[in-house]
């Protein structure tokens, strides 16, 4: 929607004002579409992909330290390419690296401005400090003003351990300035967009309002209620997303907190104090998502290579040490060896859901899957005969290499079933087929991602409706009409359809959330697209299955029929594409 309309002070979408979080990602996206000169999946993708890429690599950086006079110190080598090895890795990272969300934009930000700060810290200069205050500044515009808060609380909680005080005062003042000359251009740009009303929901709603709890139920459901949850969430919820390298946590954080840890210098307090401060501001904030806490990876997952890096050096592993280890090593062999094993399976009990194209690409699956589980092997094996020889220092490089060649592999099985699954494209096409065919289009539901991509897949801006009065309305007029509706909305929107006709369009395709989606139609005359017989009121088309071919007419007593004329109405006879 930025791209077409030009509109770039915030996001829009069906030209309504996305007003939840600052446009950086956003940004990013229009940059790419304008260079390309085109919008598509890929490229709307691609800035999360690259805000991921990049955590990974100052990472990298952050934790292998600058060169020395004799080159890297090796065990920190090991623990920085290890670090971004297990952050990359981890599920919810991984996710979030795909999807048009802000959250990735939030944790390149974050891991930026830390970085710059130690780098300052270590060998200060005023470039070096007003790197870090910039970066501070600008990582607003990533997600608002929890980027800051996420930044400063890990600096605050380092710079108190180390008495730094004058130093914590000085940069604070400095912030301040820094960070309204970064700020408030936008604010101004975004008061002549949408007013006052626009800048107290920015700053009122969408910040203060997530972050505590407000006694008047009067107030909008989102953002001043939704995501409350309880004190314990993170310690429920985080092992999953997590995975699947959760059991490593416990013996880092035993081997970091114990007495005799090797981890005392101020490069350890500082990845304990950005971990330790994040998660301070994620718990006192009332609205709690998993997705929330990502920025604490980078710096978790680098105490945890650290302590891997520490444990490699040290060769004595203690039993809890060795019970993660072994316990991780198997669990994860034994999920990369499910997946070829379930498709294989899938491909001959629930053809539907795991079969992609025709008999070649189907045969091309099964051979892709016995070469998953032939590498599996082969990996498994190389790994035991280093393990126990002199050179078995080589798993460190040789354990991550062969599990990224599996899953990479693996990924090709599996992504093809699941972004059916999770695909708004088989729904969409079945309305673009209405469109196509002039029938007027709208949306019966005010959710921002489902706008988004129907708006994204059609191309186009759509009316919105409220559900129930509004869709009703909408489709008593003669002229043909539909509705996107949900499908657990039908039993309330039918008892407000009651005496209207209407028909229901639903897409046969397996995706469990294009399934989610009914087309409601009226029941216009359609000479082109027969949607509706002749004669028929109060009634209701079905149409299940992959075509319309199939569908049956529910008469006014609530029996089948089949459709009457169909055979003798002119015009071409549509069927909507299976993808």
């Amino acid at each position: 929607d930025m791209v077409r309309h030009g509109t770039l002070v915030t996001p829009t979408i069906d030209g309504r004002p996305f007003l939840e979080k600052p446009p950086l990602l956003h940004w990013t996206g229009v940059a790419i579409c304008s260079v390309a000169g085109r919008v598509t999946e890929g490229l709307v993708r691609l800035p999360a992909a690259l805000y991921g890429l990049g955590t990974l690599a100052l990472l990298v950086l952050f934790v292998r330290g600058p060169r020395a006079a004799g080159g890297f110190d090796r065990g920190r080598e090991i623990a920085a390419w290890g670090a971004a090895f297990l952050c990359g890795t981890a599920i919810e990272f991984q996710e979030y690296a795909r999807i048009v969300l802000t959250d990735m934009a939030l944790v390149f930000m974050v891991t930026l401005s830390l970085v710059t700060f130690w780098r300052a810290y270590q060998r200060p200069g005023a470039a070096r400090w007003f790197a870090y205050l910039l970066a501070a500044s600008a990582s607003f515009y990533a997600k608002g003003l929890v980027g800051p808060a996420l930044i400063w609380s890990s600096v605050g909680i380092f710079l108190l351990w180390k008495r730094r005080f004058r130093l914590l005062a000085g940069l604070a003042a400095a912030y301040v300035p820094v960070f309204l000359l970064a700020v408030v251009p936008w604010v101004l740009a975004l008061d002549r967009f949408g007013g006052m009303a626009a800048l107290r929901f920015v700053f009122w709603d969408n910040q203060i309002g997530r972050f505590f709890n407000f006694g008047d139920r009067s107030l909008p459901h989102d953002p001043f209620f939704i995501n409350k949850e309880r004190w314990y969430y993170y310690l429920v919820h985080l092992p999953v997303y997590l995975a699947p390298w959760t059991l490593l946590l416990v013996p880092a954080a035993i081997a970091w907190v114990r007495r005799s840890s090797p981890f005392r210098t101020s490069f350890h307090a500082f990845v304990a104090s950005a971990v330790a401060g994040m998660a301070l501001v994620l718990q006192a904030s009332s609205a709690k998502v998993a997705s929330y806490a990502l920025p604490v990876y980078p710096f978790l997952f680098a105490a945890v290579a650290l302590w891997l890096a520490e444990l490699l050096a040290r060769g004595r592993p203690t039993w809890l040490e060795r019970w993660s280890i072994r316990t991780t090593a198997a669990v994860v062999g034994l999920v990369l060896g499910l997946v070829p094993a379930v498709f294989i399976a899938g491909t001959f009990v629930r053809p539907d859901l795991f079969r992609v194209g025709g008999r070649l690409e189907t045969a091309a699956g099964l051979v892709l899957a016995v070469v998953v589980l032939a590498f599996l092997l082969g990996g498994a094996l190389m790994l035991v005969r280093l393990l126990r020889s002199p050179a078995r220092t080589l798993v460190c490089a040789a354990g991550p290499a062969s599990y990224a060649l599996i899953v990479i592999v693996a990924l090709q099985l599996v992504t093809p079933a699941i972004d059916r699954h999770r695909s708004y494209r088989p729904i969409a096409a079945l309305a673009a087929d209405e469109l196509g065919h002039g029938v007027i289009v709208a949306l019966g539901t005010q959710e921002y991602r489902d706008v988004g991509a129907f708006t994204f897949y059609l191309d186009r801006r759509l009316p919105l409706l409220p559900t129930g009065g509004g869709v009703a309305s909408f489709l008593q007029f003669p002229e043909p009409r539909a509705v996107i509706v949900p499908r657990d909305e039908l039993p309330a929107l039918e008892v407000r359809l009651a005496g209207v006709p209407h028909g229901r369009l639903s897409t046969g395709a397996p995706g469990t959330l294009s399934r989610a989606w009914v087309i409601l139609v009226n029941g216009a005359e359609q000479v082109a697209t027969g949607r509706a017989p002749a004669g028929r009121e109060g009634g209701a088309v079905l149409a299940q299955g992959p075509g319309r071919q199939g569908r049956v007419w529910v008469d006014g007593g609530g029996g089948l029929k089949a459709p009457v004329g169909w055979g003798a109405r002119p015009g071409p006879r549509r069927a909507p594409k299976r993808y």
